[in-house]
């Protein structure tokens, strides 16, 4: 029976990351494990995540748009990650970083903390039948591996998808109060002006 999970390898040396994806394919033609997809995942030092050239496979298609792999990189790295400060840049609230958020023990902040601020991984979605084959492989590239169950991914990401939508209706509303404090102001300055305009008349 195999275990369905997402892992994330920190590497210090990018071409060991390559060298890590390399072998992790080999294993799955070998069928020592199913991968479902691989990318290697570097982060700039501005927090921006990228799949370099290459960095990608699952029978040769890419995996960076879709499945769970895309998902969750796109949700790190776009604008859900900055609402909870698992990239680089900020989107509303709060003091947060990187480094400070990535402290958090949720999953995904867990996974974010494995692609480190000018740093390289490798993040794939497996069917393990045992866990300590992809671990001796990732060691002995030099990797630090990061585990946890695709469902539980799949609930956080949901989770942090939800929370982002509503925390958007929370600044849509709050800028709409404050557009319309702003037109009430404004009517009351135009008012004070025309009155002023023809007192002097």
């Amino acid at each position: 029976m195999s275990e369905h999970n997402v892992i994330a390898v920190s590497f210090e040396d990018r071409s060991n990351a390559y060298q890590a994806l390399s072998e992790l394919k080999g294993a799955g033609l070998e069928g020592r494990v199913e991968v479902l997809a691989a990318s290697v995942v570097t982060r700039d030092e501005q927090g921006r995540l990228d799949a370099p050239e290459g960095g990608d496979v699952v029978g040769g298609a890419a995996t960076w748009g879709g499945g769970l792999i895309g998902l969750m990189v796109g949700v790190i790295g776009g604008p859900i990650g900055m609402l909870f400060g698992w990239t680089g840049g900020l989107l509303v609230g709060g003091a947060f970083d990187i480094r400070r958020a990535d402290q958090s023990d949720s999953v995904l902040g867990e996974i974010s903390r494995y692609i480190p601020l000018g740093g390289t991984a490798v993040v794939a979605e497996l069917n393990e039948y045992a866990v300590e084959v992809v671990d001796k492989l990732m060691t002995e590239q030099g990797g630090t591996v990061y585990r946890r169950p695709a469902d539980v991914v799949l609930a956080e990401l949901e989770a942090a998808e939800d929370a982002y939508r509503k925390a958007q209706k929370e600044a849509d509303r709050a800028g709409r109060a404050e557009r319309k404090a702003e037109r009430r102001q404004d009517f009351k300055e135009r008012m004070a002006a025309l009155k002023e305009k023809l007192d002097a008349a």
